[in-house]
């Protein structure tokens, strides 16, 4: 074998190798901590539409659906009903959603709320900022967390009641 196709046989191997180990890192370890299945949540810190700062460490020991969505988001609207269901269904043991909005009108949001009769917390992401950093590139996208912190599933699109129910079953007692 010439020295030039070793040299490419060599390079070769070492692609197929490194491609070989990106894909055995296991789940969790492609991405940044904190926003796959598996990993644990990251913490973060948002106004409600009273103005107080809310964290997700705040419901540390319960159950927590984070929901990112926006008020012109139709898949959004079509799903509240459910979240707000399950939210009074299971709220009695342990459960809490929290619904992240990234629309940018504090009044908006409410008159949103108001409409839907939604009871659960609601933040304001208006920035997009726990959304970029939980890497939710549509609306809407939720995300489940356990009691203990870590993340069970991460649900993107529209989710509907059986849906929301199966993954609630896998994690509250």
């Amino acid at each position: 074998m010439s020295r030039n196709k070793r040299h490419v046989a060599g390079m070769l191997w070492l692609v197929v190798m490194a491609v070989a180990l990106a894909a055995c890192t296991g789940p969790g370890q492609a991405a940044p901590g904190g926003i796959n299945v598996g990993s644990r949540a990251r913490d973060f810190t948002l106004e409600n539409l009273a103005g107080d700062k809310v964290s997700l460490s705040d419901y540390e020991g319960k159950v927590v659906l984070i929901n990112f969505w926006a008020t012109w988001c139709p898949p959004c609207r079509a799903e509240i009903p459910d979240l707000e269901a399950a939210y009074r269904a299971w709220e009695g043991n342990g459960l809490v959603v929290l619904g992240l909005s990234t629309d940018e009108s504090r009044e908006q949001v409410q008159a949103f709320v108001d409409e839907f009769g939604m009871t659960y917390p609601i933040l304001l992401d208006s920035e997009a900022k726990i959304m970029e950093t939980y890497r939710a590139r549509g609306l809407p996208m939720s995300v489940l967390v356990d009691r203990d912190g870590v993340i069970q599933v991460r649900h993107i699109g529209y989710l509907d009641a059986e849906q929301l129910n199966d993954y609630l079953a896998q994690v509250m007692p």
